[in-house]
C-alpha cells in the first residue's frame, strides 16, 4: 500500500491517479443563457459609517431627553415636543446617511428608532391636547389632601375630557 500522504511525485502511479474527466456543463455551451453574475456588494464607507454612528447617538439622546421631560409637570411637559420633534429630524438623516455609506446593520436599526419615536410624538401630541384639562387636574391634586378630594380631582378630569371629546365630535359633524 502506498503512503497517502506523500507528494505527488514519489507515489507509486494507481488506478485512481487516472486523470479526471470534466463533467457535462449543462446548458451545453453555444449560446445558451448563463445564470447572472451577482458582483460583490461594495464595502462600506468608514468615514460615512462614523458619520451615521454620531447622528445614531445623537438621535438616541434626543429621544431620551424626550422621554425624560416628559415626566415633568405639564408646563414643562411641552418641552419634551420640540426633543422627539428634533430627533425624527435628525434620525432621517441618519438613515439617509447610513444607506449611502452602506453601513449594513445601521439602517435597519435606525428605521426601527425612527418608527418607535413617531409613534412616541404621537403618544405626546394626544397627552398634550387636553391641555387645559391636565392643568386643571395637575393644580386640583396639588391642593388635595385626602383621598375625596383627590377622587373628586379625577371626576372633574374625567367630565373636563368628555366635555372636550363631546365638543370636538359636534364640530366634526357640523352641528
Amino acid at each position: 500500500m502506498s503512503n497517502p500522504y506523500a507528494p505527488p511525485e514519489n507515489r507509486p502511479g494507481t488506478p485512481d491517479d487516472a486523470p479526471v474527466q470534466d463533467a457535462p456543463v449543462w446548458p451545453p455551451a453555444g449560446g445558451a443563457p448563463q445564470a447572472p453574475v451577482v458582483p460583490e456588494r461594495p464595502p462600506a464607507d468608514p468615514e460615512g459609517a462614523a458619520r451615521a454612528t454620531s447622528l445614531t447617538r445623537l438621535f438616541a439622546v434626543l429621544v431620551l431627553a424626550s422621554v425624560l421631560v416628559a415626566t415633568l409637570r405639564l408646563p414643562w411637559q411641552a418641552a419634551a415636543l420640540p426633543f422627539v420633534l428634533a430627533a425624527v429630524v435628525v434620525g432621517v438623516r441618519a438613515v439617509v446617511v447610513a444607506l449611502r455609506a452602506r453601513a449594513r446593520g445601521l439602517a435597519p436599526v435606525l428605521a426601527v428608532g425612527l418608527v418607535i419615536s413617531l409613534l412616541w410624538t404621537f403618544s405626546l401630541l394626544v397627552q398634550l391636547a387636553p391641555w387645559q384639562a391636565q392643568q386643571d387636574k395637575q393644580d386640583c391634586l396639588a391642593r388635595a389632601l385626602t383621598i375625596g378630594a383627590r377622587s373628586a380631582c379625577e371626576t372633574q378630569f374625567e367630565k373636563d375630557l368628555d366635555d372636550l371629546y363631546t365638543s370636538l365630535t359636534e364640530r366634526s359633524t357640523g352641528s
